[in-house]
């Protein structure tokens, strides 16, 4: 067994196993495990693009909605930005008035959870994780508008 946990460049999680073990950054500097953060609850993940990413956005804005209307059946909501503090603080910021429910956090690099770029664009994606931290569902892409489907999240969840 090796052991790095970062799954190739190419290849995020797949269904049934669990996401690489990431450290997280806060907006004001805390470090803490992604495990940690989840804390054996269900959550729904979402690797943003960038820290400024509209697209990423108006999904954090989805879920907040999904959220809202008793979709998300107590599962945690994380939106990570690629960066360190700086990023969190951003995506945090940009994030607040469209979905309180995040809990924002810079990752470092995406590609520690498989998520390269192509042709200079982040790929970006959305897991969701059961109580045990299992993937039980992913969808990534280098175009934002793609990496995410309301649809997908709510039968994870179910």
């Amino acid at each position: 067994m090796s052991t790095d946990a970062r799954p190739p460049q190419d290849q995020h999680p797949a269904l049934g196993t669990t996401l690489p073990p990431l450290t997280l950054v806060s907006a004001d500097g805390e470090r803490r495990q992604l495990d940690d953060v989840v804390a054996g609850r269900a959550a729904v993940v979402h690797f943003m693009r960038s820290a400024t990413c509209p697209v990423c956005l108006a999904h954090a804005a989805q879920v907040q909605r999904m959220h809202d209307a008793g979709e998300l059946a107590g599962a945690a909501f994380l939106l990570l930005a690629p960066g360190g503090a700086a990023e969190a603080a951003t995506a945090a910021g940009r994030a607040a008035r469209r979905s309180p429910l995040a809990e924002v956090w810079a990752t470092g690099d995406h590609a520690d959870a498989g998520l390269r770029k192509v042709a200079l664009l982040q790929h970006s994606g959305t897991f969701v994780l059961d109580d045990s931290g299992v993937v039980r569902s992913a969808r990534t892409s280098a175009l934002p508008v793609s990496s995410f489907d309301a649809d997908e999240v709510r039968a994870a969840l179910a």
